[in-house]
């Protein structure tokens, strides 16, 4: 069964989702007992299926799709400033690309490029407040750069990428088989409750929705170390990056009901 075999493809040992955190005498009760905290069923298993076959692994747009998304970004960042048409320049600095062209930074597919416009389209008051922030001087940082690292900070940490990859964090732990089930478990619950079977668009709603979360963990936390008076650069945005990733990680320790209780800040 392929989504059996997705979920160990591409890993070596040392890639395995690693076990709960235990102590000895729990992890030898396991070893002779039902281990459902960490089992998935086959709904969750085609869960993971659809996340990273339809949902995350998207090789990187064509140009023309590309230049559509960063313009629907652009103009719902700056709506005084609306453009009809895609052009390099300076002004992709703005929106926290790092040079003319925003092409050259969607490096890991198209997946956080998608989530970005997502978040636009969904949550344009809220885009618009933290680009304006992140552009000020005093607690600037890479908007969109930023944005993509955590899109593939989580995508790396569910394991949901079909190749072998980095976190931006570098060598930090991946999610805990308890984790990933929590997180499949909130994706098949949200495709209940719209009585539709599984598929790639409550993968997505899901999927956006932790981002959100977990960027505003990461904005704030920025926000706050730059207020403190303490003088930091962007050699320090690890630290606020850190944060939503801890935030992430302990929030999936537990089961999550439905996406109106998804709250990690």
């Amino acid at each position: 069964m392929e989504a059996e075999r997705l979920m160990e493809e591409g890993r070596t040992s040392e890639q395995l989702h690693i076990e709960d955190q235990k102590s000895f005498c729990e992890r030898c009760g396991l070893c002779v007992g039902p281990r459902s905290a960490s089992t998935l069923t086959d709904h969750e298993r085609d869960a993971v299926w659809h996340m990273r076959r339809r949902v995350v692994n998207s090789p990187k747009p064509e140009e023309a799709e590309l230049h559509k998304q960063v313009l629907e970004i652009w103009n719902t960042a700056f709506p005084e400033e609306k453009a009809e048409a895609f052009a390099k320049g300076s002004h992709w600095k703005k929106l926290g690309f790092q040079g003319v062209d925003p092409a050259t930074d969607v490096r890991t597919g198209a997946w956080p490029l998608e989530q970005l416009a997502s978040f636009a389209r969904h949550r344009p008051r809220e885009l618009r407040d933290m680009v304006q922030q992140s552009a000020n001087p005093a607690s600037f940082y890479l908007f969109a750069i930023s944005c993509f690292n955590i899109s593939h900070m989580l995508a790396v940490f569910f394991d949901l990428n079909t190749a072998l990859s980095v976190s931006p964090l570098g060598a930090v732990r991946r999610a805990s088989k308890r984790q990933l089930r929590n997180l499949v478990r909130l994706v098949v619950r949200e495709c209940n409750a719209n009585n539709v079977d599984m598929s790639a668009s409550i993968c997505r709603l899901v999927l956006d929705e932790v981002f959100v979360e977990v960027l505003s963990v990461v904005h704030n936390h920025w926000l706050e170390l730059s207020r403190n008076g303490e003088k930091i650069t962007l050699m320090d945005f690890p630290r606020a990056l850190r944060r939503g990733f801890d935030a992430n990680s302990k929030f999936f320790d537990r089961p999550c009901d439905s996406l109106g209780d998804l709250k990690m800040a």
